[in-house]
This record gives structure tokens, C-alpha cells and sequence, in this order.
């Protein structure tokens, strides 16, 4: 089960997945991880209370600010590791200076992160996540999976494209990086993306034209 929280600064995606047993009241101690932790930490602390879930590992699709932002805080909360590919650990280092960029008035402060490599995998409560290498919108970009779900960051939207022409950014990378992408992810997987909503890959595959005209455009 997913659980969406859409933080206020730059309308980021932050995930709840809790691991285990698929009943729908699962109790308070369930298990969880927490994908793309934004900015908005008293939205992410109220989730948590509500269900009551236990978080046991932070994922990162990468080093944005509005994806790493709230990680520190998970960290400290509830002691647990957090993962991010090494490529994008010098983009992290540059947060505060990304949120001065975008005026944004508040900073943040970074947690001790465990350094991925390309095509790593972690297990978190019997559970395997993988992170599969997309550069592109930005050197460390990654497509976190498990299970038949894709947590796709700024990577793969569901009906735009991922431009944003932040430093870092490699349009002809992303774009090898999405046809490989798409090469390989069976239509079934349903793809939660770092902004908007999610959908399954064959719904992306149909409707999303912005991505076909990106990928033509080469």
C-alpha cells in the first residue's frame, strides 16, 4: 500500500509504502519506507502518526532539495539509514543553495546518507528495492523498484515530460535513459513519479504525448 503526501513547496511527491502483509488495517507498527522525503516535514510527520507506521529505511531518487529535504528529520525520528546514489551527493551538498535560488525562505539540513551505486539493491524487511541508473535530470538519477511498482522521481512523469533546466541536467541523457526505461517496464507497473499523479507504464505508454515528442526529438 501507497500513501501519497504532496508537499507544499514545488508540489513534490513523498511516499509512505508500507512493507508486508497486504491487509488494509494494518496496526500501528507496520513497517514502512519513505520514498523522496520533500520539504514539507510536518505533512510527512502527520501521515506517519495517522497510520502509525514504523519507518525503517529513507529511499531517494535523487539529490534535489525537494526529494532529500525532510530526510534528516526521518533519520533522526526513527534512526534509520538513507539511501541516495554517490553521483548525486554533490547536488544534495548544493541544497541550500538551490532553495536560496528558488527563494524559498526556509533551509535544510542533510542526513548521513548510505551511497548507492547503479543497479544496487537493498533490502529493507525481506523486501528487495532495486535502483536502476536514469541520468539525466540529474547525474544520480534512479528508478527505485519493487514488487511490480516504480518509483520514477523526475526521471518519468505520468503526462509531461521531465525538462526542468536545473544545473546538472542532460536532456540527450534523459532521454537514452527513458528508452532504455522504457525498453524493459512491463505495462503493469504502476509508476509513481516525483511530481503529478501516477500510472501505470501502459498508460503512460498511451497517452503521454509530451514524452513521445521528447523521445523523437532526438
Amino acid at each position: 500500500m501507497v500513501r501519497t503526501i504532496v508537499n507544499r513547496d514545488l508540489r513534490s511527491n513523498t511516499y509512505v509504502l508500507r512493507l508486508g502483509a497486504a491487509a488494509p488495517d494494518a496496526p500501528a507498527g507496520t513497517p514502512c519506507v519513505i520514498i523522496d522525503p520533500g520539504l514539507d516535514r510536518e505533512a510527512l510527520a502527520a501521515e506517519l502518526a495517522a497510520c502509525g507506521w514504523q519507518p525503517h529505511a529513507v529511499l531517494c531518487t535523487h539529490g534535489h532539495f525537494d526529494h532529500v529535504g525532510s530526510a534528516e528529520w526521518v533519520q533522526r525520528e526513527y534512526q534509520v539509514p538513507v539511501y541516495l546514489c554517490e553521483a548525486d551527493m554533490k547536488l544534495a551538498k548544493m541544497a541550500n543553495f538551490m532553495m536560496a535560488a528558488f527563494k524559498l525562505p526556509h533551509r535544510i539540513r542533510l542526513p548521513e546518507f548510505t551511497l548507492v551505486v547503479p543497479e544496487a539493491t537493498v533490502v529493507v524487511q525481506e523486501q528487495t528495492f532495486t535502483f536502476h541508473a536514469l541520468p539525466g535530470h540529474t547525474p544520480g538519477s534512479a528508478g527505485i523498484t519493487v514488487d511490480n511498482l516504480l518509483f520514477s522521481g523526475d526521471s518519468l512523469y505520468a503526462r509531461t515530460t521531465a525538462l526542468s533546466q536545473l544545473p546538472g541536467e542532460d536532456a540527450v541523457q534523459l532521454r537514452q535513459s527513458l528508452q532504455g526505461l522504457l525498453a524493459w517496464v512491463a505495462d503493469t507497473v504502476m509508476v509513481y513519479p516525483g511530481h503529478g499523479g501516477h500510472a501505470t507504464m501502459a498508460e503512460i505508454r498511451r497517452h503521454n504525448t509530451a514524452l513521445h515528442a521528447f523521445l523523437a526529438a532526438a
